[in-house]
């Protein structure tokens, strides 16, 4: 039974409410900055001193999204935006973090899209991106190198 005090204090990975990356948190503050000069609406993000995006329940894990906000456009479209760096690249667990942000866009109309940094010690990894979504049958509504 649940008691008030008791819940658990530590989020499940991919669920915190900031970011704790600091190349992650740099690149999602830029996206949030550009976002407000391109007049999005409803600006959530895993960043200190904004409304964190609800997580979104899967069937095998949880994860919440990096940014959700609304386009300026006469539909309003929702984005659901995800950081990724050569670190979390590579990381296999991270194609069900994907699956289950596809799965949550689709229903709203909502589009899904991704951030990678311009240039890293490993190249670009725009390329790299692009094959593992194709790999894995993910759409990528957008793009966007920082």
């Amino acid at each position: 039974m649940w008691e008030p005090g008791t819940e658990e204090t530590a989020a499940a990975p991919g669920c915190e409410p900031v970011v704790d990356e600091a190349q992650r948190r740099r690149m999602l503050w830029l996206m949030t900055e550009h976002f407000r000069t391109l007049g999005v609406t409803d600006i959530k993000a895993r960043l200190p001193g904004f409304v964190p995006p609800p997580v979104l329940a899967g069937t095998l894990e949880d994860h919440r999204p990096d940014l959700t906000c609304r386009q300026s456009n006469a539909q309003k479209t929702p984005v659901l935006l995800e950081v990724v760096t050569p670190q979390s690249l590579e990381d296999p667990g991270l194609e069900n973090r994907w699956s289950l942000l596809s799965s949550a866009a689709k229903p709203y109309s909502a589009e899904l899209h991704f951030v990678v940094p311009r240039w890293t010690e490993k190249g670009a990894l725009e390329q790299a991106l692009c094959r593992r979504l194709a790999r894995m049958e993910l759409p990528a509504s957008g793009g966007w190198t920082v």
